[in-house]
Formats: C-alpha cells, structure tokens, sequence
C-alpha cells in the first residue's frame, strides 16, 4: 500500500494542531534557531508539545534546519539536534552539508529545497548520498518530475501551494547584497516583493515603478492526480509565516482533494490516521493570495507576476457605479457583508477600504472614497469567513470499533482501531448477571461516549448472551483504561523512521563554486571528501560582489512582456536591460538557449 503525506506549514505549535485537526499528515515548523524563518522559531517544549499532538494521529513533525550555518554556530546545532531527536522529531530538514559531518542521532534528514535541487544530477547525488527525503525545486515540470521519479529512490516532497520565490532556492544573494540580511541566513528583505523599474542600454524606460519580481502564489489543486501518478510522496504547502485560520483553510481544501484521489485508487493510502470534521467549506480564494499560477508545471506561460501589487487581493466581488462621501452603490458579482476588507487599484497602487455596513448594493465605508465608477473591487478581507473559520472547530477522531463480552462475571472490552490495532483490558471486579435487558444498552451507550478524546468508538457490539450489572460510573471508569491502554499500544506501534548511515564514496559531479554556499570548514571538508578540488567561499563570506548572479530565475521577464528573444519581437529594445530602484541597480542577462533569466550585480 502506497502512503500519500500531506505536509502543512506551522508558525507555531498552535497552527500545528490547527493544521493536523484539519487533515494534514505531517507539519514542519521551525525550532529555536537556524531555520530559514527567522522570525518564527520555537522552544523545544512546544515542539515537543507539537510531536506529542501529531502522534496520536500517526502524523509526523520535521523540524527546519535549511540555513547555512558559520562554524562557531555548529557545536549548538549539533546539541539542538541530538535535543529534537529526544524529543520525537520525524526527521530535520537541512541546507547545509556541515550537518552531515556533525555527530548525529539517526534522525532522519531531508534536504531542503534550498540545496537548490533543480538539476537532476545533483538530485541523484543527495539521493545516493542517503538522504531519506528530496525537497524538490518549485521550478520543475511535470515532464521533469517523472524522469526524476525514475532516477531516484529517496522520497520526493514537491511544493503544491503557497507563495513563490522568483529565484531559485538557495540561488538568491540579492537580499543579502542589498541589505546584508541573507536569505540564506533566514534573514530574506524579499527584494522581489519591491518595486523596480526596467530600462534598456539606451535609457528607454520598459516599465517604470512594477513590481516585476513579485510572482503570484501557486495552486497545483487541480493537478494532485497528476503529481499522485508521477509519484510524488509528500504535497508541501508553503506558510510558515501564516497564522493558523489560513492554514486551517487551505489544509482542509488539499486534504479533501487528496481524500478523493485516495477513494478512487486502492493501493493508496494516507499517512495520518483519523477523519476529520470541519465548521466551514473550504476555499483558498477566500485567504491571503496574490492570485494563483500553476507556475511551469504544464508549460511556460503569461501571467506569472503580479505587476500592479505584491499584496492579497482575493476574490472579484464588485463594481462601483456611484460614489457620494463615505458611500458607493456597486454592482455586485457576490454578497458582500459588513467588516468586509475591499481593495482596488487606483491607477499606480492597490488601495484598502473597510466596509462598515453593506445594505444591498450600497457600501458605507471607514472613510471618505475617491473611487471612479467603473473600478472593480475585491476581497481581501472576508469577515464572515474568517468568524467561521474561528468559531467552526474543526477535530480531528480515530474510528474504534469495541467488542464487549462477560467471561466469569468479568467485563471484558476488546477495541480495535481503523489502523488494525488491537487492545484487551478485562475488569478486576466481578458483576450480578442484570435482570433487565435494558442494561446491554445502558452499557453499550455508555461505551460509545469517547468524549474529548482522539477516539470515536463508532462501533460498539455486545457479543454476549449474558448481561451484566454495571453501574454506568464503572463502566465509563473501564472505557477510559481501554482508551488509554489503546493510546499506549498506539504509540509502541507507531512506524518510526530510521536514518541509515550516509554514503561517504559517492562523488559530487555537480557545478562547484561559489553558489554551493560553502560558509563553514566542515561543508568545505564534506565538498573535498566527495571529490570537489576547489571549493570557494559562499557569496555571504567572499568579497567579490560585481557581476555577480545574484537571482536565477526560469521566470523570463521579456517573455512576461511578450517579447521573447526566440520569436524577435525584442528588437525595439537596445540590450542589456536594466533593474533599478531607490537600493540598486542590476543587469539582466537572458539565457535563452536554457529558459533562464539572471539578475547580475554590476
């Protein structure tokens, strides 16, 4: 039977238990420190808290360690690590080769998307070398998922949601060049979320003021078939940094669809155990989005940036008609209610307004308009939904089914979980047979309560001619040992991964410079060990910035624009063009043999 995850982001230990009690099979959340959100770390005791919370249900936790770390910060790592690893941690997800070479626990190591796993050469070489898991590159098409599937034996984690970097992971040194804040470090200034202007060699302004850069999110709902057969493992939602109403919103919707992909198929299964019950419909278009790409996993398209904004729009919703002070009658496409965010473009920016009260088609807002009729409206903020999702809890049950018998005036209870888990308990006391037939659903009755518990005893059957006495006190006394019995045998058969020892004699083919972000002496050890003769300093350590790649993106702009180079509509343009705002100037160069654009430094 074949296992399918669906991986969740978690802020926090609460947007974990949000995002497990809405369907996910696995969370990765940062600890501490030396994650690649360096505003949301966690203690160990949260962690922990999370482990513990995701456990019940077979569910995982992996903990994000995708930084490159100095040398003076790889004693701590080594402790933290050990620490996770007594604490229950799945696996850790890690950038920097030094790790490797540290003292482990057998802790099961996944490499990070930020190792920049694009190529499939360095793909095969993390996959020989041991690694238990491949985060792979968002930049990959289908086509390219499936020759990977066939080269490489390790599990492949595949983004499927969430908010897109324009460069290629762990190919990004514009923020650190700009700002000294590195995204590698944690750190990023999201320079690609910044307005820039485009000019070409002869100073013709291309675009003046857009938020070039600024990729919409990505949606692959409507390929999860697709990337099921292809053989992806694990289907990653990105948004560490979101709070727990979002997360809950767009787990629910993946893990629907992937509950009907799992109906249709026989050999698949989920991960985590438990069905889930939920308070709202699910919709990814009523939280925090850019609008939506399926970036290139069909095929290079238009459309991929945001140019006006780099902020949520959400759902169309209406037209304005007429505006007087603080109010405009609309023509509306949906409902709208009062507390509703609305936002429309004003010409150069994407402006905000608060709806106070919606009556019909007349708005009154939180401020005086200065709204042209004919301007669209959407919703960036959806008040009822948000209140829903906050008052909807939803919970996450384990199906028990219990088998009740009297042996010698004894009670025994026998329960038997969805996961094929087996407990007995028999009762220390014994019981007066009961005179009044009643008493069997007295005590079946009693048996189903599970109450505040992971459990759902759905099933309950009385499988005896003899009916005993119970008080309903004992009997619930009984249904709480059963329960913490199963809980107990639960976990000692909880599947547990075990890292296997890494393959020191696999030899590292790969491109080998700066880019491999070597900032430590063991990650310099780790390169030379597998046969890499010279290995330079990472950008972050190096002094030599000019013509530099700062950014590589398959992203092209002047295909964006419609100006490819392959079909010549470029000539009006005087190359090389040229990024600028009010923190720098850069030069792009097209690389149109293999569909990549680059930001050099100049």
């Amino acid at each position: 039977m074949r296992r399918v995850e669906l991986l969740s982001p978690a802020k926090n230990v609460d947007v974990a238990i949000a995002a497990i009690n809405n369907g996910a099979d696995a969370v990765y959340i940062g600890g501490p420190a030396f994650g690649a959100r360096k505003a949301v770390g966690n203690s160990l005791e949260d962690i922990e808290k999370a482990v513990c919370y995701a456990h019940r249900f077979y569910c995982r936790v992996f903990v994000t360690l995708n930084t490159i770390l100095y040398d003076e910060e790889l004693p701590e790592v080594e402790r933290l690590i050990h620490s996770l690893y007594r604490i229950g941690v799945d696996a850790i997800i890690v950038q920097d080769p030094a790790i490797l070479k540290l003292d482990l626990p057998p802790i099961a190591l996944h490499a990070s998307t930020q190792m920049h796993n694009y190529d499939l050469e360095r793909i095969k070489f993390l996959d020989r070398l041991g690694f238990q898991r491949i985060v792979l590159a968002r930049e990959l098409s289908l086509e390219q998922l499936r020759e990977i599937r066939r080269e490489v034996k390790a599990e492949l984690e595949y983004f499927v949601h969430g908010a897109l970097c324009v460069s290629l992971s762990g190919q990004c040194y514009m923020s650190h060049y700009l700002t000294k804040r590195s995204a590698n470090r944690g750190e990023c200034a999201q320079a690609c979320r910044m307005q820039w202007t485009v000019e070409d060699d002869a100073g013709k302004v291309v675009l003046k003021d857009k938020y070039v850069l600024s990729l919409k999110d990505l949606n692959l709902s409507a390929h999860l078939s697709e990337l099921v057969e292809v053989g992806i493992d694990s289907f990653k939602i990105e948004g560490r940094l979101k709070e727990a109403d979002y997360v809950a919103n767009v787990t629910s919707y993946y893990s629907g669809r992937l509950d009907e992909i799992v109906a249709r198929n026989e050999d698949l299964a989920r991960v985590g155990a438990g069905y889930v019950k939920t308070g709202f419909e699910a919709d990814p278009e009523r939280s925090f989005n850019r609008g939506y790409t399926d970036y290139f996993f069909v095929q290079r398209k238009t459309g991929m940036v945001s140019m006006d904004s780099p902020k949520s729009m959400g759902k169309k919703v209406a037209m304005v008609k007429q505006v007087k002070g603080n109010q405009m009658w609309v023509e509306l496409l949906e409902p709208v209610h009062n507390a509703d965010g609305l936002c429309y473009f004003d010409g150069r920016e994407l402006r905000g307004v608060k709806v106070n009260t919606a009556e019909g088609n007349r708005l009154t807002c939180n401020e005086r308009l200065n709204v042209k009729p004919g301007t669209l409206l959407y919703r960036n903020y959806d008040h009822e939904f948000v209140t829903r999702l906050a008052k909807g809890t939803s919970v996450r049950k384990i199906k028990v089914k219990v088998d009740v018998y009297a042996e010698d005036a004894r009670l025994v209870l026998v329960a038997t979980d969805e996961n094929g888990v087996s407990v007995m308990i028999r009762s220390d006391e014994t019981f007066e047979v009961a005179t009044n037939p009643a008493q069997m659903e007295r005590v079946v009755g009693q048996l189903r309560k599970s109450g505040d518990t992971e459990y759902d005893c759905c099933e309950v059957e009385y499988l005896d001619e003899t009916v005993l006495f119970i008080p309903s006190s004992v009997v619930n006394g009984y249904r709480r040992q059963l329960l913490d019995t199963l809980s107990r045998e639960r976990e000692e058969q909880r599947e547990r991964w075990v890292q296997e020892p890494l393959n020191r004699d696999v030899k590292y083919t790969g491109s080998a410079d700066w880019r491999l972000n070597v900032v430590n002496r063991l990650a310099t050890e780790f390169y030379r060990e597998h046969g890499v003769e010279t290995v330079e300093p990472g950008f972050e350590k190096e002094n030599k910035r000019g013509g530099r790649e700062v950014m590589t993106t398959r992203y092209c702009l002047l295909f964006e624009l419609g100006m490819c180079r392959k079909t010549g509509k470029d000539k009006v343009l005087k190359f090389p063009l040229y990024l600028s705002n009010n923190l720098g100037r850069f030069r792009l160069e097209f690389d149109c043999k293999n569909c990549f654009m680059k930001v050099l430094s100049i």
